[in-house]
């Protein structure tokens, strides 16, 4: 089992709870955090541009191979520890988990983490105050992704039918926070099915370690 993998980026991130969670899936170890060899990584910051020249966590060292994009992380980790399990094999199937990952990556993110849920994490409005004016005009949004999700998930177990994919590790951050949320109640109803989802990815072993509550 490889020892030199470590996961540059801060826990709170969804991404970075992704590239985590994906780890604990495979069960490879790791480390995670800020800090490499002395070096602090903060986000944002021009010391990132040598691992990342768009300067945004996560990345990921596998000894001396650097390697940034979430998506691509985590394909790399299933293939290269993991034997691909996480993607499937049925080629239908796989291109639909791919076409999750890239619109949770491109849409969902945006929506739910981006334009809502860091207005309340770190509010952008006078002496730090949530701006309610942006969560207003962010919820239709959330409301509208919150059916399309519904709707994916049907009857099904998963995010791609019955086998727990990579679609799902990406996915799992961004809605735990959402149905986390004290504000976000009538977002997600009682009996959403993704509220039932998100029971059963919590569960299992692998989220103990990831999905945690900030420390604010």
């Amino acid at each position: 089992m490889n020892q030199q993998l470590h996961i540059v980026g801060v826990q709170f991130s969804a991404f970075t709870r992704a590239v985590q969670f994906c780890c604990e899936e495979i069960g490879v170890s790791y480390t995670l955090g800020p800090v490499v060899n002395g070096q602090e990584y903060r986000m944002g910051s021009q010391a990132l541009k040598p691992l990342n020249p768009f300067i945004k966590m996560p990345i990921l060292l596998d000894g001396a191979r650097v390697l940034y994009e979430t998506q691509a992380i985590c394909r790399y980790l299933d293939n290269t520890y993991n034997q691909a399990r996480l993607q499937t094999s049925d080629p239908w199937q796989k291109a639909q988990v791919d076409q999750w990952c890239a619109a949770i990556t491109a849409s969902v993110d945006k929506v739910i983490v981006r334009d809502y849920l860091l207005e309340f994490l770190f509010p952008k409005g006078e002496n730090n105050s949530v701006r309610m004016d942006a969560v207003a005009a962010a919820i239709p949004a959330v409301i509208n992704l919150v059916v399309i999700l519904e709707q994916q998930l049907g009857e099904r177990e998963f995010l791609v039918g019955d086998e727990f994919t990579l679609a799902d590790i990406m996915l799992a951050p961004a809605l735990t926070y959402l149905i986390a949320g004290p504000n976000n109640a009538d977002l997600v109803k009682s009996d959403s099915v993704l509220r039932e989802y998100a029971a059963r990815i919590l569960a299992r072993q692998a989220a103990k370690n990831v999905f945690i509550p900030i420390a604010r």
